[in-house]
């Protein structure tokens, strides 16, 4: 019989060696191959779309992948939110300079940790991406690690996407996921330490991008989300542990 498993990584699960990560994989006989491709150009994988061949994110046929059954359904909030964010920049437009000074005040009266996300990234963002040869969407950062050194290669920045806030910057929607995901099941209070939301965060990210990857495997998510995550969910000491393949928590 033959096997399912279309390449190294997938018989011996060390997705970190596999040449299929670089060239793609061909002739694969293996659904789930989050590495799958029909053609032979040897392009490198940052010139194509993140996790576009992912079980989430693959059409078959004239059935739509689950994210855009997702975005199809989530379009009529998205349209609202489109709506209500264009009122308030006419608001906004309208104001003046002291009126302004007052509305943010009271903004990080209210959310000092989102506001200090947003000012300080609004000093971060001088240093234009567009020098970083790799990066296509314009919102990532070099980082020392080359594992994460990965642009999600699409436009807009899938950062941009009303998924992507939803799902992974938003304090309560991921203070319930780790309840389900670990307190839950262990029985233990539930943590609000900001390492824990942006270990969430890149959690509901692989899910959302990836499905379920199984046990022990792992995937770097792209620059632009580690930033956007660590500005929503910023380490006190500025120390972040960063990427960890397996068996441990990215920070």
């Amino acid at each position: 019989m033959a096997s399912n498993h279309c390449c190294p990584c997938e018989n011996r699960g060390k997705c970190k060696s596999c040449p299929c990560k670089r060239r793609g994989c061909t002739n694969c006989r293996n659904p789930c191959c989050q590495f799958k491709t029909t053609s032979t150009n040897e392009e490198p994988a940052r010139y194509h779309p993140y996790a576009s061949q992912s079980i989430r994110n693959s059409s078959r046929g004239n059935i739509p992948s689950r994210n855009e059954v997702l975005e199809a359904a989530a379009s009529p909030e998205n349209r609202q939110d489109i709506e209500t964010l264009s009122t308030l920049r006419e608001t906004i437009s309208e104001m003046n300079e002291q009126t302004l000074r007052q509305v943010l005040i009271r903004a990080v009266e209210a959310e000092p940790d989102l506001m200090k996300s947003f000012i300080e990234g609004s000093r971060q963002d001088n240093n234009p991406s567009s020098e970083i040869a790799w990066c296509s969407c314009g919102r990532c950062q070099a980082f020392d690690d080359p594992r994460m050194n990965l642009c999600c290669c699409q436009s807009p920045c899938i950062t941009s996407k009303p998924e992507f806030r939803y799902l992974c910057l938003r304090h309560d929607v991921l203070e319930i996921a780790n309840i389900l995901n670990w307190s839950y099941r262990t029985n233990l209070e539930p943590s609000f330490a900001q390492s824990t939301f942006r270990n969430q965060a890149y959690r509901n990210f692989v899910l959302w991008q990836h499905s379920t990857l199984g046990a022990g495997r792992r995937v770097p998510v792209p620059s632009c989300v580690c930033v956007a995550i660590r500005r929503r969910f910023p380490q006190a000491n500025g120390q972040y542990r960063g990427y960890h393949s397996a068996n441990s928590d990215s920070e």
